[in-house]
C-alpha cells in the first residue's frame, strides 16, 4: 500500500485509490479480509476517521463489503444481468470476461408436480428431466440452478456429454427443434436454508435472489422450468426501463 505518489489528492483518496490498487493487482485477494481500521491508520500514518472514509467510498462502489463484529472483506467479482434481455449465464461471463465453471449436483427423471406440470403444460405426473448444477465465478459458487425439461422433448440429454450440454442448454434444444424465444420470469429476496447455504458457502439465513422462470420456443411451446438461488453477494440485475 503505498499512497506517496498521490500529490494534491485528500488522504482518504489515496487509500481508496491504494486499496483498490491492492484489490487490482491481486495483493488483496477477493473474499479476503482487510486489516483493522486502527491498523490501516497507523500503517497509512493517518486517522482512522480518515481509513474510514476511504473505506465507505468503496463499499458504496461495491468493491468491498463489511459484515457488522466481524470486519471488512475484498467482495467477490460481482455478476451483472441485464433482465430487460433473454441472455444466459455463460453469454454474460464471456462478455464481461468472468471465469465460470459448473458442476453437476444432480440428474434425475421424475413425475411433474403440479407447480411443473402447469409451467410446462403437462399432466401432473408426466415425467421431466431434473438437472441440478452448481455455479462458480472465479471458483467461487454463486448460482444453484435447478432446471426442469419435458423428458417427452429432451429425452436424448440423457445419453449426452452433460458438461458440453449443461452449459449450452439453449443450443441442444435448437438441436432438438426448439429454439428458445422468451422467457417469464418472478424474482424475490429470500433467506438461504441450511442445504442453500452449505451448497453455496454462505452462512445460514445470508440473503440470496431467489429467481423462478420458464423458457418458450419460437413455437410457444413451453421447454423449461427453472429454480436459481443466486448468492445476494455476488449477483445483481439491470433492468431497462422506457416511458
Amino acid at each position: 500500500m503505498n499512497i506517496s505518489n498521490l500529490v494534491g489528492v485528500p488522504l482518504y483518496i489515496k487509500i481508496k485509490e491504494s486499496i483498490r490498487e491492492d484489490i487490482k493487482k491481486g495483493v488483496l485477494k477477493r473474499g479476503e479480509k482487510l486489516k483493522s481500521e486502527d491498523e490501516l491508520a497507523q500503517i497509512f500514518g493517518v486517522s482512522r476517521m480518515t481509513v474510514r472514509q476511504g473505506i465507505s467510498d468503496l463499499i458504496d462502489e461495491g468493491l468491498l463489503y463489511r459484515r457488522h463484529g466481524v470486519g471488512t472483506f475484498v467482495a467477490h467479482q460481482h455478476l451483472e444481468r441485464d433482465h430487460s434481455r433473454l441472455t444466459n449465464f455463460f453469454e454474460i461471463s464471456k462478455r464481461d470476461g468472468i471465469e465460470v465453471n459448473e458442476n453437476l449436483l444432480g440428474l434425475e427423471v421424475m413425475p411433474a408436480k403440479p407447480k411443473i406440470a402447469k409451467a410446462l403444460d403437462l399432466g401432473e405426473g408426466d415425467l421431466v428431466i431434473c438437472l441440478r448444477t452448481l455455479r462458480y465465478t472465479e471458483n467461487v459458487p454463486v448460482t444453484i440452478h435447478e432446471a426442469y425439461l419435458p423428458h417427452k422433448l429432451f429425452s436424448q440429454l440423457l445419453q449426452q456429454d452433460l458438461k458440453v450440454e449443461t452449459k449450452n442448454l439453449w443450443a441442444f434444444y435448437e438441436k432438438c427443434g426448439y429454439r428458445v424465444k422468451k422467457a417469464v420470469q418472478r424474482l424475490e429476496a429470500r433467506q438461504a436454508n441450511e442445504e442453500q447455504a452449505t451448497i453455496l458457502e454462505i452462512e445460514e439465513g445470508a440473503p440470496i435472489l431467489f429467481k423462478e422462470r420458464t423458457i418458450y420456443a419460437d413455437n410457444g411451446a413451453p421447454i423449461e422450468f427453472l429454480y436459481c438461488y443466486n448468492r445476494g453477494d455476488m449477483y445483481s440485475l439491470t433492468v431497462t426501463l422506457n416511458r
